[in-house]
């Protein structure tokens, strides 16, 4: 081993979170790494092999990686024949890609800990793992690791060429303690994709776009050189610098059909406009959700994905288009599942609609929202109870519950829609299950693990579409974060593709009630605040 050459020392939670640090084939990162460990010579110390065997049992994602980075260290080590001692001063790294990176799986020599000041336990997996970098740096400086060394030399010593890849940070900080360079490990997140693009475009090509109903993608990439490439189905809201230019006769303060954004079609290698919102049943307030309603709409899209802060209709336009699609044919039924239920229904009394009844809660009041401004004789009845109050018997106001009340006929209403068009199972239910000529519904989609996500998103059959919904800055799950939920999954799985559209909605657009647009507003400036003071949430 080159003493100058950097080595690696591989902690077990990268691996588990980093499956593709151990390379699988050609291919040594599914993703832009901080780090390029494409010639590094990584280490493994045989602690953190025995740590991944103790997991690979487990019925989790921490198994499943367990068990896959087990498997692909099996092929690369297996038939590579060498001695003890050659294992032990690593002598005979194996080659693990074409791209020059090296493995060596490290044992501890049992009388290296004589010649250090600090004992670790077996036990102890940190401890293990600062004994095998130091193991490096032994065999670096000439030294031995067979307990002759003496502690002179040890506290002369100043580790140079081996760094420690951890992400836990209590390893970190022993690790400095002995002298160990750390480094964090991870991928480049890219400017996440929401499936929209406002862009401020020249007057020439608004104009083009106004007139002729389209703008070829040659021509977009001409006149707006510093924009990326267009994603299939991704929506373009476009704006002038001058917003009062009256162009083509369009009035952007009487638009209801939002003819300033557009999508990019691939089949027609264009950007063309909105051509289903018109059959929405209800007019969009406001761009996020004409994207919404355009996706929902779209007999084309077999899956939409549409998140936003709480308040922005996901949910709501969602139920209304299930319900408008079946009247007319288009499917057989809605199936809602809510993703927070996570099994609890079994303890629940009652039949499997009355134990999913307070899940799905949120669509049976979208339902009676849309009641409410969809039939005219409860708009007159509101209209009559706002001016005048509850009707009166006997000199005494009437029980808003009483048969025959507004609230009673609603609530009569949603139960009748309900019976008729909609069902809900749990997320545990949906295997296995192929929801053929129906709509499904997947509802506050980041509380699924990676697993679930992926099984929930197969479940689209023949005719069949799917709507997932959530907000990814709303994570209730403990296990959950970020980077690692079902809706991101879902968003980076169905990226870029013909049948998927993709719907974000942004703090501006709540329309839930000003308050609620100001609460969305301050959390995402409180996120941003501790984003700035921790970069790295890692613990």
């Amino acid at each position: 081993m080159p003493r100058e050459q950097l080595v690696y020392v591989i902690d077990t939670n990268i691996l588990v979170d980093y499956v593709d640090i151990i390379p699988n084939g050609e291919k040594i990162q599914l993703e832009e790494p901080l780090i390029d460990l494409s010639k590094a010579h990584l280490v493994i110390p045989t602690a953190v092999v025995r740590e991944l065997s103790s997991f690979k049992g487990e019925k989790s994602e921490r198994g499943k990686a367990a068990r896959l980075v087990l498997k692909r260290l099996r092929k690369i080590v297996e038939g590579k024949v060498c001695s003890m001692e050659e294992i032990y001063h690593l002598k005979a790294p194996i080659e693990a890609s074409s791209a020059g990176q090296t493995i060596s799986i490290l044992p501890v020599h049992k009388r290296f800990k004589e010649a250090l000041p600090f004992c670790p336990s077996e036990d102890d997996m940190d401890g293990q793992i600062i004994l095998a970098a130091l193991t490096i740096e032994f065999l670096n400086a000439g030294l031995e690791i067979d307990g002759s060394a003496k502690p002179g030399m040890v506290a002369d010593l100043r580790p140079q060429n081996v760094v420690i890849l951890t992400n836990d940070n209590g390893l970190a900080i022993r690790a400095r303690e002995r002298g160990i360079q750390t480094s964090r490990y991870g991928y480049k997140h890219p400017e996440p994709y929401t499936g929209r693009r406002d862009v401020v475009v020249p007057e020439e090509l608004f104009k083009e776009f106004l007139c002729a109903r389209r703008i070829d993608r040659d021509l977009f990439e001409e006149m707006m050189p510093n924009e990326r490439r267009l994603v299939a189905n991704e929506f373009i809201v476009m704006s002038l610098e001058d917003k009062y230019c009256n162009i083509c006769g369009f009035d952007p303060g009487n638009n209801p059909f939002f003819e300033h954004i557009g999508r990019y079609d691939v089949e027609e290698d264009a950007i063309v406009p909105l051509k289903y919102i018109k059959n929405f049943p209800l007019r969009a307030k406001n761009a996020g959700q004409a994207i919404y309603a355009e996706a929902l709409e779209n007999p084309n899209f077999s899956a939409v994905i549409c998140t936003g802060p709480a308040g922005s209709g996901k949910t709501f336009m969602a139920t209304v288009y299930g319900y408008n699609a079946c009247k007319e044919g288009v499917f057989i039924g809605v199936t809602a599942i809510p993703c927070e239920s996570q099994s609890k229904i079994g303890a629940l009394p009652g039949n499997l609609d009355e134990k999913m009844d307070p899940d799905v809660q949120p669509l049976k009041n979208s339902l009676r929202n849309y009641l409410m401004i969809d039939d005219n004789k409860i708009q007159k009845e509101l209209e009559s109870l706002r001016k005048n109050g509850a009707s009166k018997k006997g000199g005494e106001a009437k029980d808003p519950l009483e048969k025959g009340s507004i609230k009673a006929k609603l609530k009569d209403r949603v139960d009748l829609i309900w019976e008729n068009w909609f069902s809900s199972i749990p997320i545990e239910n949906a295997r296995g299950r192929d929801f053929a000529y129906e709509l499904a519904i997947y509802d506050e989609f980041q509380d699924q693990s990676v697993a679930q996500a992926d099984t929930l998103i197969k479940r689209i059959g023949t005719n069949g579409k799917i709507i997932i919904t959530g907000d990814i800055d709303q994570i209730h799950s403990p296990y959950l974060d970020q980077s690692n939920n079902g809706l991101v999954y879902a968003v980076r799985q169905l990226y870029d593709s013909e049948m998927v559209a993709r719907v974000c909605f942004t703090d501006e657009e709540v329309i839930r009630h000003p308050l609620v647009k100001l609460i969305a507003q301050r959390q995402k400036a409180a996120a941003q605040q501790k984003g700035k003071e921790d970069p790295d949430k890692t613990e």
